[in-house]
């Protein structure tokens, strides 16, 4: 059950992450920059983040499917 639950919150997270890369590629370049500017030391933008999530959720499927 623990698992189960877990894999329904890193596909929610996956699906968040999708949204917030679309809303940030369509922001303007000044705009991007200001939102990375106000984000803590280290942090990804929302189009770095995309990728590892949604492989990170297909790796998990792929191991469920087994």
């Amino acid at each position: 059950m623990n698992l189960q639950d877990f894999i329904y919150e890193l596909h929610r997270y996956a699906e968040q992450t999708h949204v917030l890369k679309d809303k940030f590629e369509k922001l303007s370049e000044t705009e991007k920059a200001l939102i990375m500017d106000a984000a803590p030391p280290g942090l990804k933008t929302p189009e770095e983040y995309f990728e590892p999530v949604y492989q990170w959720l297909e790796n998990v499927n792929h191991l469920m499917d087994r």
